[in-house]
């Protein structure tokens, strides 16, 4: 069977392209860096201190909240002379309330550092005019005020059934 040149050179040609150059140059490489907060569960509407250490030196970075109802960018810090920061920003207070995960991304777009942190919604405001809603539930020394069952065939039922399982348990144990 004739092979078509035609067809050979433009399997050639794809092939050659195909193939990585030796020696060319690697995608640029970020350390990993290490993302701290005080505590990973975020308010809605609070300011949030976010420090980090370990990232590249004078390296600009986004930090952003990535969860199921989108991305949020909180801001942009730029790293110092030993790939360190410190810095604070505000939690929206219309930001959905859920798990996300707190991702600080490298300038060329790398994801350098993560942290799953929860957002939680804004505590309820107390009320001022008096009229007590807003009330704190919490233990007192006050008794509960709790329905039983005050029949005597319920509670001769109960004690009934106890008997019979305890009667049917033993004949199972002796039965050899």
């Amino acid at each position: 069977m004739p092979v078509h040149r035609g067809w050979f050179r433009s399997a050639l040609t794809v092939s050659v392209l195909a193939v990585p150059k030796v020696g060319a140059a690697a995608p640029p490489v970020h350390p990993e860096g290490v993302l701290r907060l005080s505590d990973r569960q975020l308010v809605q509407g609070s300011r949030v201190q976010i420090g980090g250490e370990k990232f590249s030196q004078n390296g600009n970075l986004d930090l952003v909240l990535v969860g199921v109802a989108g991305r949020f960018t909180l801001g942009k810090v730029t790293a110092d002379s030993v790939g360190g920061f410190e810095s604070s920003f505000e939690i929206p207070a219309d930001l959905e309330v859920g798990s996300y995960r707190l991702v600080a991304i490298a300038s060329d777009g790398d994801e350098v550092s993560s942290l799953n942190v929860d957002l939680l919604g804004q505590p309820e405001a107390e009320p001022t005019d008096g009229s007590g809603l807003g009330e704190k539930k919490g233990p007192s020394a006050e008794p509960l005020a709790v329905n039983r069952a005050g029949s005597p065939w319920v509670t001769g039922g109960a004690v009934v059934g106890i008997v019979l399982a305890l009667v049917a348990g033993g004949m199972l144990l002796r039965r050899q």
